[in-house]
């Protein structure tokens, strides 16, 4: 018995020791924790309503989807998911490109007149839509800029470059407009917010704007250019009261740009009425070739309709290699041909890489003329 109270306090010990522990470690972690917390930087969330960091994410639907990059993208036009070299997502490269643009560009751009103008235009149940004019005067022309012959050699090849895009994000949109020659045009988007505003300030620094039409692609709706999606097999009259509200966005531009449409554009049942009720618009078509089989350049020949066709897309890989790779294939096109056209999206890296290219284009005897100046100049195959 006399080594009961021994044992009754040793089995005491045993029991409670280890919770004594348990509780020390619990406050170890809850303090730690603690520490980690408040040492650890802000980092801001991303906000899923930011419509510039959407645009950003999501110019170009097709890019990020899962298309079989190498062979597809290269057939159908369809910007590459992949992107290799210097991602214009890159912080680095952004803001650099950015600071850049404090200063405008110094090259010799001439500002172009206001739109609307007189008697292009009419209030439609959507907004202002464009409409043909008195005296002959057509959307097309009176909204282009102006190119002198004097300055223009018609021995020299021409290239028109457009970078789309413009609205759904702010910095590139005004990135574009300042730092880009007059004579690149502006592909605006109709989901852009102050469309007119940029549609102005597009004008005022010398560029013709395009407004970029969606349509519908091969793997509709898994990619989805948005709510006013121009159908295939829809009735013309469904597509036409899309094709309104879409025109109602801005006024001001020369023509249109079918955005995506791989599907769409490859049907001439479809794109006939559309073309036809853009023809009696006044207005010039952009054959965007997002398929190799579209039919929409042959068909606005067939109408009489001033057109232009896209022969390369110049950054489905945001590289500096690739960007300027393309721009040199453009530049041979055109020697080839006489005119050529290439299409570009408003992303830091490749503002930077076609305002460095067109710097030197004169020495290399290129002539960069608006779209309109190589209006019906470009072979149809």
């Amino acid at each position: 018995m006399v080594d009961a109270p021994e044992l009754t306090s040793i089995t005491r010990h045993k029991t409670v020791r280890p919770l004594i522990a348990a509780w020390i470690f619990v406050f170890v972690i809850i303090g730690t924790g603690f520490v980690w917390l408040t040492l650890s930087p802000d980092e801001p969330p991303v906000s899923d309503n930011n419509p510039d960091e959407a645009a950003d994410q999501n110019a170009n639907p097709e890019a990020t989807t899962d298309h079989e990059i190498t062979i597809a993208a290269a057939e159908e036009g369809i910007p590459e998911t992949a992107i290799p070299g210097e991602p214009h997502t890159s912080a680095e490269n952004t803001a650099k490109v950015i600071s850049d643009a404090e200063s405008d560009n110094n090259f010799e751009n001439i500002s172009l007149a206001k739109a609307p103008i007189d008697g292009l235009m009419i209030m439609g149940a959507n907004g202002p839509l464009p409409v043909l004019g008195p005296d002959s005067m057509v959307a097309w022309k009176e909204y282009a800029r102006p190119v002198d012959s004097q300055d223009v050699n018609d021995d020299k090849p021409r290239i028109a470059i457009i970078v789309t895009g413009i609205g759904l994000n702010s910095k590139s949109s005004d990135l574009a407009i300042k730092r880009l020659p007059g004579q690149i045009d502006l592909g605006f988007s109709p989901y852009g917010r102050s469309l007119q505003v940029w549609m102005d300030k597009g004008r005022k620094y010398g560029h013709e704007g395009f407004l970029m039409i969606p349509t519908e692609p091969l793997k509709y709706p898994e990619n989805d250019p948005g709510p006013h999606t121009l159908l295939a097999g829809a009735s013309a009259r469904d597509n036409l009261k899309k094709l309104d509200w879409l025109l109602s966005q801005v006024s001001g531009y020369v023509g249109v740009i079918n955005e995506m449409g791989s599907k769409f554009t490859a049907s001439e049942p479809d794109m006939l009425p559309i073309l036809s009720d853009l023809n009696g618009r006044g207005l010039m078509f952009l054959d965007s070739r997002s398929t190799r089989f579209s039919v929409a350049a042959k068909l606005a020949r067939r109408i009489s309709m001033p057109r232009a066709l896209n022969n390369l897309y110049l950054d489905n890989v945001i590289s500096r290699t690739e960007i300027t790779k393309n721009l040199t294939s453009l530049e041979n096109t055109a020697r080839t041909y006489g005119a050529a056209l290439g299409i570009a999206r408003a992303f830091p890296l490749t503002i930077k890489e076609l305002e460095q290219w067109a710097r030197g284009l004169e020495v290399r005897g290129i002539e960069l003329v608006p779209i309109t100046a190589i209006a019906n100049r470009q072979p149809i195959r």
